[in-house]
């Protein structure tokens, strides 16, 4: 980016305390050599991505192919496999919200007795995966069964009938467990009467604008897929209807970058959910650190909520808000065996490492702090802010070219332009544009 767009963005800050919604494109770069890096050191044969910052807009990129002669593009579905779970568990906060379920009721009184299946484990300890059940996926000889008869569509009670013993007493212990969540999408038909299906679209798909998200085999919906890898080998001939009606509310959707990015724009900076079901989803518990279809780690030192998908026959996928930039980043890739989660997370490090990734409102909007700004070289603090331990200027690409502890420095030596200023004291952190001209 030139210095007099530099310039002319930043007096637009300061004029109108807002950004306009244009990406920056030099972060944007840097987000697509990351993918087309990763695509061509590990022969991916394709991957979708999308990053929403917010007051700055979204970016969204591809590389590599589809299948032979078709480049990956924006529009393409993939399987978003376990990303589902979130989903599923948004559903159940919304039937609860309208008070068809609650969260402490028992499975007893939605399903039938069903072995090695507690009846008092309560939706709650579905969602948080703290009801003892064993995963149906742990099956010897489960993904041979489901695969040698490719066409067949098993129902979710079919498929729970599979489940071994319980792994512990509900409530005592934590476990991943697609079966929880295939119970889930049975109590939400149960509830309401209607399919699982149907529930997602009116409750969640349209609501939301979400046009190209979909449950395979019960949406009749044809869509632009992506064409699903295992190693070399393309699996688009291979049918999924057994693949994903076992998967069902545990993992059969499909969607695309954009809208899974938007999903969890929307699920954390707006009123999709009231603050009921937002004390829900963060309420991380057990060893997991899992609340409802969401994963809270640290993750490059930011507390990340994430959660990945990975499906038999191609496709896999990674899912991160960043909880302190409420920046949203998306990766489906259309190859298995793959790690989504590693670009999602080199895709982070390449926000939190460019100072002008870091948006308008996350900025100190009392910029009087630091004066005057625009500097020609000397600026002064607020001398009201004893507090101050550490200074840090950055530059626009994420250089410390300053740090001091003095309220007044000199920056006559630093080229013209935009310069990220960090302030630290008594722990806390706050940062601060100033233009250098």
């Amino acid at each position: 980016m030139k210095p007099l767009l530099l310039l002319t963005l930043l007096l637009t800050f300061q004029i109108k305390l807002t950004f306009s919604q244009s990406f920056n494109p030099l972060l944007a770069e840097k987000l697509q050599y990351t993918l087309d890096s990763f695509q061509t050191a590990n022969n991916i044969k394709g991957i979708s991505a999308c990053v929403i910052l917010p007051a700055s807009g979204s970016w969204k990129g591809v590389s590599g192919n589809s299948h032979a002669g078709t480049p990956i593009t924006t529009d393409m579905e993939f399987g978003i496999a376990s990303n589902t779970k979130l989903f599923t568990g948004v559903l159940l906060l919304k039937l609860a919200e309208h008070g068809i379920i609650n969260l402490d009721d028992s499975l007893h009184e939605y399903l039938p007795t069903l072995n090695h299946v507690d009846s008092t484990i309560t939706i709650r300890q579905l969602l948080n995966q703290t009801s003892g059940l064993a995963d149906v996926n742990d099956i010897v000889g489960y993904a041979d069964s489901v695969l040698s008869n490719p066409n067949h569509i098993y129902t979710p009670i079919e498929v729970v009938t599979w489940i071994g013993e319980p792994l512990f007493t509900p409530g005592s212990d934590w476990n991943y467990s697609n079966t929880n969540y295939i119970l889930a999408g049975m109590i939400a038909e149960s509830a309401t009467g209607q399919s699982y299906a149907q529930l997602l679209r009116d409750s969640i798909f349209t609501p939301l604008s979400m046009d190209s998200t979909f449950l395979d085999v019960y949406d009749s919906i044809l869509f632009t897929r992506a064409h699903p890898w295992q190693n070399s080998t393309d699996n688009s001939a291979t049918p999924r209807k057994a693949l994903n009606s076992v998967a069902w509310a545990a993992g059969a959707l499909y969607s695309t970058a954009g809208e899974m990015a938007h999903w969890y724009h929307s699920l954390f900076n707006g009123p999709f959910l009231n603050s009921s079901s937002i004390n829900e989803l963060s309420s991380f518990v057990g060893s997991g650190n899992y609340s409802v279809g969401l994963f809270e780690s640290s993750i490059l030192g930011r507390t990340v909520w994430h959660h990945g998908g990975s499906i038999w026959g191609g496709y896999n996928s990674s899912m991160m808000y960043d909880t302190a930039t409420s920046a949203v980043i998306c990766v489906l890739i259309n190859q298995n065996p793959s790690q989504a989660v590693i670009i999602a997370r080199k895709l982070l490090s390449d926000i939190i490492g460019d100072p002008l990734a870091i948006e308008p409102e996350i900025l100190q909007k009392h910029n009087a702090l630091l004066y005057p700004n625009p500097s020609n070289g000397l600026v002064q603090i607020d001398e009201s802010q004893q507090d101050i331990e550490h200074i840090r200027i950055i530059n626009i690409s994420g250089e410390t070219v300053l740090e001091t502890q003095a309220t007044r420095f000199s920056m006559i030596h630093l080229p013209n332009g935009l310069y990220l200023v960090e302030v630290s004291s008594k722990g806390h952190i706050k940062h601060y544009r100033m233009l250098k001209q």
